[in-house]
């Protein structure tokens, strides 16, 4: 058995492993940046979704005050008997307090929205530290 030849030890079987190697690595790279892209994806479609989301408040908002500050100002005027200036002040502070809540309510959401893909990132920079590894034990 001492003279039948080691294929791990020609060396052509080095150059196709470190071939390979460096095939699998280009492979992943490939499929890791695929990943990214996906999740970039899903990252933008979540800040479509929060803005559409803070649209829609500030939309709530404005009508609110239009259509409720008129009949609130002389609803408030009609049973509390004070000047109509202070009614507008009351009526107006009350909707503006709402209309803020709102607007932090989705400042909160944009906050968590990342345009960055860590997962992915994380995932390719496990993939090169292997790769590395896998080259470093395997050519020696």
């Amino acid at each position: 058995m001492a003279d039948i030849p080691n294929e791990e030890c020609k060396p052509g079987s080095i150059v196709s492993l470190v071939t390979g190697i460096f095939r699998d690595a280009s492979t992943l790279i490939t499929k890791e940046l695929t990943a990214a892209k996906l999740e970039l994806r899903e990252e933008l479609a979540n800040a479509k979704s929060t803005a559409a989301l803070m649209g829609v408040g500030l939309g709530a908002l404005l009508i609110g005050v239009i259509l409720l500050t008129l009949m609130l100002v002389y609803l408030l005027q009609e049973y509390a008997g004070l000047d109509l200036w202070a009614c507008y002040g009351i009526v107006g502070g009350a909707i503006t307090v709402a209309g803020l809540a709102i607007l932090l309510f989705g400042k909160q959401r944009a906050a968590k929205t990342s345009l960055v893909p860590t997962a992915s990132i994380e995932n390719a920079k496990e993939d090169a530290r292997w790769i590395t590894r896998k080259v470093k034990y395997d050519t020696k």
